[in-house]
């Protein structure tokens, strides 16, 4: 072998110890950024994706024989997908974060500014991250996670990063275009997350006693 093959073989060597490092830093696990260990997680196949038509949605091979319930968060190992709205016995219906009628409250990683989520309804790898204050700052490339505003996801979920920023029409609020970590066009496992404290929470929400 010529010292020239020895090298490229080498570079090649390189490249790929390179692209392993890589992908250690990525979401390529779920990372929720919870050091607790209240929520719960099941796993569940996508059996139907809905993506390209009016509404759209996903089914999983999970149910309610599975302790499936509606309001359950849905994550895939790179990110969010959505909220889970009906199920039967062997199959969850699951709303994803590609509805116009989904804003859940998500944050600016590194600086904690909070905002609504929400689809323009057009491009699928992007999704904007709306009404955040004119003095929050951040950064092209910022990682969005979710705020743990809600009963339903829990605090540090993956969303993306900023691609893009613009400042809203009425000029009190900023918003910015988020690069999907999830991509739902080959989305084919999820995990389910459970709340044990989902019932506790919404009875507080709404002033009821137990």
């Amino acid at each position: 072998m010529s010292r020239i093959a020895v090298l490229e073989h080498e570079k090649q060597i390189y490249i790929k110890q390179l692209n392993y490092l890589y992908d250690q830093t990525q979401p390529d696990s779920i990372i929720l950024g919870i050091e607790d260990n209240v929520y719960n997680y099941i796993h569940a196949r996508v059996i139907h994706n809905e993506m390209y038509g009016h509404e759209k949605y996903i089914l999983l091979d999970k149910g309610s024989n599975d302790g499936i319930t509606e309001d359950m968060a849905v994550v895939s190992v790179k990110g969010i997908v959505g909220v889970v709205t009906r199920v039967t016995p062997r199959i969850s219906r699951v709303m994803p974060v590609l509805n116009s009628g989904y804003h859940p409250y998500c944050m600016i990683k590194n600086t904690r500014f909070f905002g609504l989520l929400f689809w323009d309804g057009k491009d699928p790898r992007y999704i904007h991250l709306s009404r955040l204050q004119s003095h929050a700052s951040y950064s092209i490339g910022d990682t969005v996670v979710t705020s743990g505003y809600s009963e339903v996801f829990p605090e540090g979920v993956y969303i993306g990063v900023i691609a893009e920023s613009s400042t809203d029409k009425n000029e009190e609020n900023n918003s910015v275009k988020v690069k999907l970590f999830t991509d739902f066009s080959t989305l084919n496992e999820v995990h389910i997350i459970k709340n044990p404290l989902y019932k506790e929470l919404k009875q507080i929400e709404k002033g009821e006693e137990e």
